[in-house]
């Protein structure tokens, strides 16, 4: 039988496949009701992130893709969960637990276009990616590929792997601009052909800090036809873009659901190819861990697991908003606007890659040339004057060598949010960083 299904506790039965419009689950205690109202799209902006956010009033958010945020309904049934378990923890370990988990990953897998017994969750991307690279076998002579624009916890972790095994790490330099999802599709091919001892690719789905949407599928593609494994780091990808476990081909696909699906931080998946499960393993060793995939990533010790639960709750306050179509659509079209109000205000350009490689909900657009040297201390600078002398909060990063400001569209956000930070920009600029002109 299949690692994973139907194995020692965990029977699956049916999935239910979820559309953008509706929603069909039950939780522990029967049909979930969300507190949320029903609202039009009209209704975003101001008027959502009143009702439905606890966001501070006085701060101007342009980076919901660091940390996301909760929102109210999902909250306030995260809040109610957590008193629940307090009130019989026992109860909660040895019987609801398991249930509520079993649930909120066969809602998962509906979103994911995936079989539930190849899911699990973990905190977040990051440890997936970990125990994912602790999983393989690599020896001295084998090769693991990442790139210029891996995310750096990840390429640490890729390097420490490579360090313990004696196995090497390559990296592609990508270079600004990129034309075409043909031209990285290319990068992958003709390293792969100088590189045939390479073994793994690690690959983002949307990168960090600069959000390129990497043609993950075209690049899995490659690496299958050289029996290279592939992973998929797609930290920024759940609710941004349209997934399809099966579709994109992948060995190994994790996502983080805090960011774009409005789950509690601390809540993120694991798709692992069922060819691969006997062989991939938490990196915590617990009780389960000879069992199978679903039942050693499930029983990781004495730990707060609700994060995971509230899956169904984010899910259903999506579909009470209007759905991920709608939401995309409010995001992008602010996105775009935001994006070239910027670069008209800063006189600068946006990062200089094809349209279909740009992220739906982030825009990369040029620090203003003031402001000096792209150096840590420069960027880190930046962030936190603002953050403390304008309350506004976003993101100032070095891509391919310059100062670039990273900003996330999300449906509380408003056009102006965008101008609130153009102006700040443009004034500590003046302030500050004048010199530098």
């Amino acid at each position: 039988a299949k690692a994973g299904a139907d194995a020692g506790p965990f029977t699956w039965g049916q999935t239910r496949i979820l559309s953008s419009k509706s929603i069909d689950y039950w939780t522990v205690n029967g049909p979930c009701v969300s507190p949320c109202k029903e609202l039009e799209m009209e209704n975003f902006g101001k008027k959502i992130r009143n009702d439905m956010f606890l966001l501070d009033e006085g701060t101007t958010f342009t980076n919901h893709g660091s940390y996301g945020t909760v929102p109210k309904p999902v909250f306030e049934a995260h809040q109610d969960l957590l008193r629940s378990v307090e009130r019989n923890v026992n109860k909660w370990f040895l019987t609801d637990l398991q249930i509520r988990y079993i649930d909120a990953i066969k809602v998962l897998a509906g979103l994911m276009g995936a079989s539930p017994s190849d899911l699990v969750f973990v905190e977040n991307a990051t440890t997936a990616v970990n125990a994912v690279l602790r999983s393989q076998s690599l020896s001295p002579g084998d090769g693991v590929l990442v790139t210029s624009l891996t995310y750096a916890a990840c390429a640490n972790a890729a390097n420490v792997v490579c360090s313990d095994t004696g196995a090497s790490l390559r990296s592609i330099e990508v270079k600004l601009p990129v034309s075409s999802k043909e031209a990285l599709v290319q990068l992958y091919r003709e390293e792969l052909e100088a590189h045939p001892a390479t073994k793994v690719v690690l690959i983002d789905h949307i990168t960090s800090p600069s959000a390129i949407v990497m043609p993950v599928k075209e690049i899995a593609q490659v690496c299958h036809e050289r029996g290279v494994r592939v992973i998929v780091d797609g930290a920024h990808a759940p609710g941004q873009l349209a997934l399809n476990m099966a579709e994109i081909g992948a060995d190994y696909y994790t996502g983080n659901l805090h960011k774009w699906m409005f789950c509690p931080r601390g809540c993120a998946f694991l798709y692992v190819s069922p060819s691969l499960q006997t062989q991939t393993h938490p990196l915590v060793v617990s009780h389960y861990h000879f069992k199978s995939l679903n039942e050693a990533f499930f029983m990781q010790a004495t730990r707060d697991y609700t994060p995971y639960c509230m899956v169904p709750a984010a899910v259903e306050f999506i579909n009470n908003i209007g759905g991920l179509e709608a939401i995309s659509s409010y995001n992008r079209e602010l996105s775009v606007w935001a994006s070239e109000m910027l670069c008209k205000r800063w006189n600068v350009e946006p990062l200089p890659i094809a349209p279909e490689l740009r992220s739906p909900f982030l825009a990369v657009v040029g620090m203003p040339k003031c402001f000096g040297p792209p150096t840590a201390e420069v960027k880190t600078e930046i962030v936190r004057e603002l953050s403390a002398n304008f309350n506004v909060i976003t993101v100032v990063d070095i891509v391919d060598g310059k100062l670039w400001c990273r900003i996330s569209t999300q449906v509380y956000n408003t056009k102006e949010d965008y101008i609130r930070l153009a102006d700040a920009v443009e004034t500590l600029a003046f302030l500050k960083f004048a010199k530098n002109v």
